[in-house]
Parts: C-alpha cells; sequence; structure tokens
C-alpha cells in the first residue's frame, strides 16, 4: 500500500491530450520529483514558522512581563 497518490498523470493518457513537449520535457509542468519535494517541503516549513512565531511571541511576552518589575 502506496502512502501518496501514483504522481505521473501521464501514464494512461493518449499523447494529444498530454502537455505540450518541449526539446528536453513537457513545458511548464512541474516534474514528479518537485512534487515529491513540495509534498514534504510544505509541512516542514509550516511547522517551522509556526515555531518561530511562538518564540517570538515568548520572547515579546516575556519583555513585556518584565517592564512593570
Amino acid at each position: 500500500m502506496k502512502i501518496f497518490t501514483d504522481l505521473n498523470l501521464h501514464e494512461n493518457t493518449p499523447v494529444r491530450v498530454q502537455p505540450q513537449t518541449g526539446e528536453w520535457g513537457p513545458t511548464q509542468v512541474m516534474s514528479t520529483g518537485s512534487k515529491k519535494r513540495a509534498r514534504i517541503l510544505w509541512p516542514v516549513g509550516f511547522v517551522a514558522a509556526a515555531t518561530a512565531l511562538f518564540v517570538f511571541g515568548h520572547w515579546i511576552f516575556g519583555i513585556i512581563m518584565n517592564v512593570g518589575g
């Protein structure tokens, strides 16, 4: 059982409905490898951004709480 679906969308489609092909492959179409990398990098980036915001907020909160003291 695969974790992800098959990202090769051109497997069983006729040539007339496939994207235009340039000299080295399809033009303006994401490769299967880049789709796989995006599936990993987006969640990692989201967690990193959320963590950075939490740490920044915690730092600002600490500054605000020490001003009165």
